[in-house]
């Protein structure tokens, strides 16, 4: 084994969290990480379902996950996702969606880590992944930069389409996402998706702010 393998294998038991080389837990957290975890309640009658609070350690791991480009954090998040769903007993939907990145965004980033994720979360329950159906079709302005709701939900208004409406007709969809906050975004795509075609449309975000 090489020294960069070697180091690359000690470097991936790091805590998402903080990245400590404390004993990890098999989401990918330190004891310490896991106890600041606000995880939390849905109800059953919900369509968007959310698993964590999107602060301190969940915050810190989708931080680097996105923008340090941390790929291999996509599998411990779809585990623990299989877990919340389970427990939540979400199981009718047919397939998983990603919401999508504009083109030049994700050339940019290098990846989209919804798609990453809901790859990952679709081996581990045996359902259908289906990628390239929902395109962002326009390249907006971050949510960030918008001052409050009606920009946020004008911004992001008509930026999705649908190819290959044929895979959507009449399923039941699971769309992912990576941080619900005015939820704009989510809700315009999983009217795209309405719109053409697909039977039902529920929501799962990974955290919530």
């Amino acid at each position: 084994m090489s020294i960069n393998k070697f180091l690359n294998f000690f470097w991936k038991k790091k805590c998402m969290g903080c990245e400590s080389a404390a004993f990890i837990n098999r989401y990918g957290f330190c004891i310490e990480c896991d106890k600041k975890m606000i995880s939390l309640e849905n109800f059953a009658d919900t369509e968007i379902y959310s698993a964590f609070k999107y602060e301190g350690p969940v915050k810190e791991a989708l931080h680097r996950f996105k923008y340090l480009k941390k790929k291999y954090y996509g599998k411990k998040i779809a585990l623990f996702l299989e877990h919340f769903l389970t427990k939540q007993q979400i199981d009718a939907f047919d397939i998983i969606i990603p919401v999508p990145l504009h083109w030049k965004k994700e050339f940019r980033r290098g990846f989209n880590q919804c798609a990453v994720v809901a790859f990952c979360l679709s081996k581990r329950l045996g359902k259908r992944y289906v990628s390239g159906v929902l395109v962002k079709s326009r390249n907006t302005a971050s949510q960030t930069t918008m001052k409050n709701r009606e920009g946020r939900e004008n911004n992001v208004k008509g930026s999705f389409s649908v190819k290959k409406r044929h895979l959507l007709k009449d399923k039941r969809i699971l769309l992912l996402d990576d941080v619900y906050t005015s939820g704009a975004t989510i809700r315009e795509a999983k009217n795209t998706l309405l719109k053409n075609g697909a039977k039902k449309v529920n929501i799962l975000v990974i955290a919530q702010a």
